[in-house]
């Protein structure tokens, strides 16, 4: 999915917690391993290859979901936030699952056990589409009336 529907999965998660900040970053900090690809591959400071990358559902490179995208790496850090503190890992835990969720419903490759490729959960979703407006909006509905 893209940024502005993870931002808009942590402002409800934010509403029903109570705090926006940790919200919101927990919901998009994920995506930082999406970084590490563009410097890896060299697209980042390029912008007619970064657009093409950012907004194609298809990784070339294999890697844009890396690490952080990971179930069992959301585990372990969600389960140490949460062990620091109980409610602030709470908050990041759901925000980061939000995340996951989100990413498991588009129809980009997403490898939940990464970087074991086996197993490819492709949604229903296609990424950057009217469909992911919808998603868009009906996030930024319940926003609204919650």
């Amino acid at each position: 999915m893209t940024l502005p529907t993870h931002i808009l999965a942590g402002l409800v998660i934010g509403k029903l917690t109570g705090n926006y900040s940790l919200s919101v970053a927990g919901s998009i900090l994920i995506d930082v391993d999406h970084v590490f690809s563009y410097v890896k591959n060299g697209v980042l400071f390029k912008p007619k290859k970064f657009l093409q990358t950012v907004f194609n559902k298809d990784d070339p490179y294999g890697d844009q979901r890396f690490l952080l995208h990971n179930v069992l790496v959301f585990l372990l850090i969600s389960g140490v936030v949460f062990l620091i503190n109980h409610q602030i890992g709470f908050v990041f835990g759901l925000a980061y699952l939000s995340h996951l969720i989100l990413d498991a419903l588009d129809n980009s490759d997403y490898f939940p056990f990464f970087p074991n490729k086996k197993m490819n959960i492709r949604g229903p979703i296609k990424y950057f589409s009217k469909q992911e407006f919808f998603v868009m909006i009906f996030l930024g509905v319940v926003f609204l009336l919650i």
